[in-house]
């Protein structure tokens, strides 16, 4: 009998420490794992459903003139080396500064953000940016972020092929996810890359982020930073990687 009490204390013990990796570590080698075998049809349906319901609830149509779009746009499909049919870029307006990646390949960018820019010429702040976000889209780390945050629906969801119940709640789930700092710092790295390929320098970047972290000290943090969590490790990285 004694035996048998320490084989079920063994064997809860194995069990809980299996959960618990599953729901840390698991979910994260999982998350990645699914991201990658969901349909791109799926994923577009994703980035343009939250599109859709921003646009309806949150966003009004851009008001920066047509030659600092196209400025921005040309530039930024020089640096990565691709176009709008891999990879969309959307202006939007809206009170506060953001910008971020949706699944599906898009990247929108509010004008606040862009106003914050020290540069009217080359705009290497924005460039920096929206480098970064698209270290996200490289990832697939929204994706991957809905995934874990709703893990079983998209199993179930990819395993009988029907994606419409995921579909119709990940929308506003995805608004309301923070990147974890180990994306951000993913994306950081890929920014850099791109910037370096690119001969731009880092500074831009890092203090882009820094007014984004000043303007939160004296003020409602900025929706950037609510998704984007900035830290000193951060900034200090991007100075460092300077050339």
């Amino acid at each position: 009998m004694r035996k048998f009490f320490v084989f079920i204390i063994v064997f809860t013990l194995i069990l809980a420490s299996v959960i618990y990796f599953t729901f840390t570590y698991g979910t994260n080698f999982l998350s990645s794992v699914i991201a990658d075998i969901i349909p791109t049809e799926v994923q577009q349906q994703i980035g343009e459903n939250t599109l859709k319901s921003m646009d309806a609830q949150s966003f009004e149509k851009t008001a920066l003139p047509t030659h600092v779009q196209k400025r921005i746009m040309s530039e930024f499909y020089k640096i990565t080396q691709q176009d709008s049919t891999q990879v969309k870029l959307l202006f939007r307006n809206a009170p506060y500064p953001n910008a971020f990646a949706l699944p599906g390949n898009f990247i929108v960018i509010l004008d606040s953000l862009v106003k914050l820019s020290n540069d009217s010429t080359h705009y290497y702040d924005i460039l920096g940016v929206l480098s970064h976000e698209a270290g996200h889209l490289h990832y697939k780390h929204s994706l991957r972020l809905i995934i874990k945050a709703g893990l079983t629906g998209v199993i179930i969801g990819y395993v009988i092929g029907d994606f419409s119940s995921f579909l119709a709640t990940v929308t506003h789930q995805l608004l309301s996810l923070s990147y974890s700092r180990q994306f951000e710092e993913e994306a950081d790295d890929y920014a850099i890359q791109i910037l370096r390929q690119n001969k731009i320098s880092t500074l831009p970047l890092a203090n882009i982020l820094e007014k984004l972290s000043n303007i939160s000290q004296n003020s409602e943090v900025p929706e950037f930073l609510s998704t984007h969590p900035v830290t000193k490790e951060r900034v200090k990285k991007l100075k460092e990687n300077n050339f």
